[in-house]
């Protein structure tokens, strides 16, 4: 295993190791830092920042900075750095959905990715991010504000669910991307989180705003949500897109059918995104390999559902 720079220099300073020793092995350290040019030119990292102040990374055509938590796996731009690209095929058609909404909510922002890529895109929109986890949204609220975004982006520290109140909310010290309302990954370290929840009804109604886009990832909980949001729906019928894993809905008593059938109910069709573009599903069998959809009302969205089935892989 290499031995980190601070672990060199305590080694010099004590004088177990010589300086020419120290200024060799250090430079081997160092090649890392000129590693990551290779990385900046074959991925949608366009610059890495170290600082006092932490590392930030700006990601994509838009260059959104974002600061990133120590020891998180799957945060956004370590999932660039690992697979050069973030969600391209969920992303090219949430930009299209997204594209003439005024109020856009993010449940679920993490620290900021989406939400503030929606409001670097769309000048006309207002954006509102849910993230209930203290770490994340310390993050999401100091990137939006690296970003220049906050006259256009509001961050919530609580969640949306089916009620209000008091939750635990359980997080692996490595994983805070799967948080949830359950401990959905299995994870032996998951901690307790106490945090907030309120309904979408509740706060669309404290808040007076009609929402024209909704992107939900709540690591299982998306049911909730939107039951909890049911009268907001019904009235507003805003362009849904949310994520919807077998392995998470599981432990919250629901399959991703039962979300369908919910829209369903509204008026809604969904549409399955994936790598091989979108097509139109009526039920999620365990040989669907897409993961994330979109909700359109039938009528009030026609125009747009056109323009979604051209989309290709």
């Amino acid at each position: 295993m290499k031995p980190t720079l601070a672990a060199l220099k305590d080694q010099f300073q004590a004088g177990t190791l010589s300086k020419p020793d120290f200024i060799r092995t250090a430079l081997e350290v160092h090649q890392t830092l000129f590693e990551y040019v290779g990385i900046t030119r074959s991925t949608d990292v366009k610059e890495i920042l170290i600082t006092a102040d932490g590392v930030s990374f700006v990601l994509g055509e838009e260059r959104i900075r974002l600061y990133a938590p120590e020891n998180e796996a799957r945060v956004a731009p370590i999932e660039v750095m690992n697979f050069n690209h973030y969600e391209p095929a969920e992303t090219r058609v949430m930009d299209l959905l997204a594209a003439n909404a005024r109020s856009i909510l993010d449940v679920g922002a993490n620290i900021g990715l989406y939400a503030i890529r929606f409001a670097k895109r769309f000048a006309q929109a207002r954006v509102y991010a849910f993230e209930p986890l203290p770490t994340s949204h310390a993050f999401l609220h100091r990137n939006v504000a690296a970003n220049a975004v906050g006259d256009r982006v509001s961050c919530f520290n609580y969640g949306l669910s089916e009620s209000s109140g008091t939750v635990d909310f359980f997080i692996s010290p490595a994983a805070g991307t799967n948080a949830s309302l359950l401990n959905v990954a299995g994870a032996q370290d998951a901690q307790r989180v106490v945090g907030l929840t309120l309904t979408l009804d509740q706060w669309t109604a404290n808040q007076g705003v009609v929402p024209d886009f909704i992107k939900c990832d709540v690591e299982g909980a998306e049911l909730l949500v939107f039951r909890g949001g049911r009268a907001t729906l019904a009235k507003a019928q805003p362009i849904v897109f949310a994520e919807l894993l077998r392995k998470w809905s599981k432990p919250f008593g629901y399959h991703p059918n039962d979300m369908l059938a919910f829209f369903a109910e509204l008026g809604y069709q969904c549409f399955a995104v994936g790598e091989g573009g979108v097509r139109r599903i009526t039920e999620v069998t365990d040989d669907t390999p897409e993961t994330n959809y979109a909700f359109l009302h039938a009528q009030k969205h026609a125009d747009t559902i056109q323009r979604l089935t051209t989309i290709a892989g």
